[in-house]
């Protein structure tokens, strides 16, 4: 059998075991080679998609003799079987006479055999393989297949470092940590793990050695301040010097928190008095000053939806901003007397039990007073971090001033906390509220957004249909550009719409918009999570998810698409875990609840997912939830109950429930059948053909008619 190695530098041994230098001689035929082998989905490939990757510059009739000399080179080298054709368009690999260690690494992981994939990979994906007179789109190929693969590794690697943790092998793990941080050098967050563990070892001065020879790195190399990174690493060595070795890794928080004092949670105000104009106009205060700071890239601000959860809370400051990942914290009182504002404030930096400053601000109530003293706090807040500001930062941080009507802005405020709640009579009334907000003040472009989300929010969540509500929702948008065209939450509110349109491109083109101007938008990392999930591309969802639990880390919602995004990655215990976390949050909602099942159904607990899926009723998701309870149902034997579902389903006209149990059941054609059939393929639909039930949907990838419908999805 030909034995091809790719992953690392490249070796190619014919049938005889001997090394085929000559072959790799030239680059295009090695290229050739690796795509037909690697391109998903993997199967037959046009040769009229070949011919524009490799030939971009060459008339159709040239490069058809190009890719014909190459095949014959392949035949030759190879053996003549090694190509196959299916008429004179499609031609593909020859599996079964070649081994490749990329596709050998894919199907280790996927058996759980993590240590043998570890072992396999040598160094990226075709190491140093330059195509001449390739496309760009062959180019963007091989760099996108390189990262796949290249976090593919990494994550085995974590997986690996986490399993030595928890079995009390905390050198292996250091070793597993070390092999992590040489993949990608310039992250922090392996390097910090790797000196937690040595720490916990007690080799506290390799520890620091190595902390500091990477913050230099790191330094020179991206210039980036080298005592704020090695502040965060000798921090992490300090915590974990005296951790016994069971602890190390426990926490269902990702690794790298975000706990410099520039990480920042603005607790609510506390409110001196009974009268609903001072909790109004404190919640308004403590938003607006919120949406300033969160548009400072020095800076990570903790989403106003976490800090909220501490309104009046007796707890210590330094415990609330370990449960926020924050360093530093702001807190204050408001109190309105005899139409005069009066706000106490102070800033702390918890790492180091200092007040860095306090202010008290005296002022007669008008909007100017408000905003004017907004700015003053987020400029301060941020000069007292040490924040570096650009010039537009700094301008809008000074400058904008959502409305200078009063009753706009409370009513904008009551809108805010409905929409917050996520649920239907709460939309409904902050559509009201946002509704009254514009009529007051038609200028409020912050109030327009909010309407737009509002009404978006209430057909995203399944409560009201689309021509109702989005092109309401798009008016709305619309007019808050109008009004400043610089406002990161038009821009998410416009992704949002897009996504709710299917139109996947245009909403993360809007979303990443929305984070350029306000990178600590959590609700717009949270979006692109949704959005990354619903194009196919896990990876991206997972990254966007942790940020979004990072900036929002008591956030139901957030914690939902960090859970699936694990799911969707192959961490499955990462997956329960988050959806534990957001049902002990809000036990409630049975969005977070549905994850949680498919989490179980995926580490196969299948008696424990019966009974979390049982009568579960989640509105977007569609069938999802009784789809998966027969799928349940199967697993472990029931198939008579399965039956019974999947007739309930078919008497509904779900086409794509009812195909997933026949797939199920073993009945592949009946389930690609029913799948053709589909016209408009709605959220869950698309999230299940991308991610999930792999075992189920696997063995249908290699019937051609599986890609038609993907193309069609």
């Amino acid at each position: 059998m030909t034995e091809l190695k790719i992953l690392g530098p490249v070796e190619l041994r014919g049938k005889s075991g001997g090394l085929e230098n000559s072959f790799l001689a030239g680059s295009k035929r090695l290229a050739l080679l690796s795509y037909l082998v690697l391109k998903r989905p993997r199967g037959f490939q046009r040769r009229d998609r070949i011919l524009p990757l490799l030939w971009p510059e060459k008339s159709q009739k040239s490069a058809r003799n190009s890719l014909s000399n190459l095949l014959y080179h392949i035949r030759k080298t190879l053996g003549k079987e090694m190509v196959c054709t299916r008429g004179i368009e499609e031609l593909s690999i020859n599996d079964d006479l070649i081994q490749c260690d990329a596709l050998s690494f894919g199907k280790l992981l996927d058996e759980g055999k993590i240590m043998e994939a570890a072992e396999l990979y040598r160094g990226d994906l075709l190491e140093g393989l330059h195509v001449s007179g390739a496309s760009t789109d062959f180019d963007r190929w091989l760099e996108q297949e390189r990262s796949r693969f290249r976090e593919k590794y990494s994550r085995a690697l974590e997986d690996l470092a986490d399993k030595a943790e928890k079995a009390g092998d905390l050198e292996k793990a250091v070793g597993f940590w070390k092999t992590r941080s040489q993949v990608n050098p310039y992250e922090t967050h392996a390097v910090k793990r790797r000196v937690e563990v040595m720490a916990a070892l007690g080799n506290r001065e390799n520890a620091v050695r190595y902390a500091k020879q990477h913050a230099k790195f790191v330094s020179r190399e991206l210039e980036i301040e080298q005592e704020e990174i090695l502040d965060e690493l000798l921090l992490s060595i300090k915590q974990f010097s005296k951790i016994k070795p069971q602890k190390i890794g426990g926490s269902t928080r990702e690794a790298d928190q975000h706990n410099s004092v520039k990480s920042v949670a603005i607790l609510p105000l506390e409110e001196f008095g009974s009268d609903e104009q001072i909790s109004i106009f404190a919640s308004g205060l403590h938003n607006d000053l919120l949406t300033r700071l969160s548009g400072v890239s020095d800076l990570h601000v903790i989403s106003r939806t976490s800090v909220l959860q501490f309104r009046n809370s007796n707890k210590p400051i330094s415990e609330i901003a370990s449960e926020l990942g924050a360093g530093s914290i702001v807190e204050g009182s408001v109190q309105i007397i005899e139409g005069r504002l009066r706000l106490n404030i102070q800033l702390i930096d918890v790492q180091n039990d200092n007040h860095l400053w306090s202010e008290i601000y005296d002022r007669e109530l008008t909007a100017k007073h408000l905003f004017d003293i907004q700015s003053e706090l987020a400029l301060k807040i941020a000069d007292g971090l040490k924040a570096e500001l650009t010039a537009v930062e700094k301008k809008r941080m000074s400058d904008w001033a959502p409305t200078d009507d009063l009753e706009a802005h409370r009513l904008y405020t009551y809108g805010r906390r409905q929409l917050d709640q996520r649920t239907e009579i709460g939309m409904k009334r902050a559509v009201e509220y946002f509704q009254n907000a514009v009529e007051q003040d038609p200028d409020h472009a912050l109030a327009w957004v909010g309407l737009a989300d509002a009404l978006t929010l209430q057909y995203d969540y399944g409560h009201e249909d689309a021509d109702s509500t989005l092109p309401r929702a798009e008016k709305a948008i619309n007019r808050a550009l109008e009004l400043d065209p610089n406002l990161a939450e038009a821009y998410a509110s416009l992704g949002l719409l897009y996504s709710n349109r299917h139109q996947g491109s245009a909403a993360i083109r809007e979303l990443k918009r929305a984070v350029e101007l306000q990178p600590s938008y959590a609700e717009a990392h949270n979006w692109l999570s949704w959005n990354y999930q619903l194009l196919g591309q896990p990876v991206e969802a997972l990254e966007s998810a942790k940020k979004a639990v990072d900036l929002n880390p008591l956030s139901p919602e957030a914690l939902s698409n960090l859970s699936i995004s694990y799911l969707y990655n192959g961490h499955l215990e990462k997956a329960l875990s988050e959806s534990l976390r957001g049902i002990e949050i809000q036990p409630d909602w049975d969005g977070q609840i549905i994850h949680h099942g498919l989490a179980l159904f995926n580490l196969e607990r299948y008696t424990e997912a019966k009974i979390v899926l049982q009568g579960k009723n989640v509105p977007w998701a569609g069938n999802g939830p009784l789809a998966t309870l027969a799928l349940c149902h199967i697993m472990i034997g029931e198939t008579g109950k399965a039956k019974k579902i999947k007739k309930e389903l078919e008497g509904k006209g779900d086409l794509f429930a009812t195909g997933l149990i026949e797939a199920s059941l073993g009945y592949k054609d009946r389930a690609l059948n029913l799948f053709e059939q589909i016209d408009y393929w709605n959220d869950w639909e698309t999230l299940s053909i991308h991610h999930l039930y792999p075992d189920i949907l696997g063995p249908l990838k290699k019937d051609p008619r599986y890609k038609k419908i993907l193309n069609k999805v």
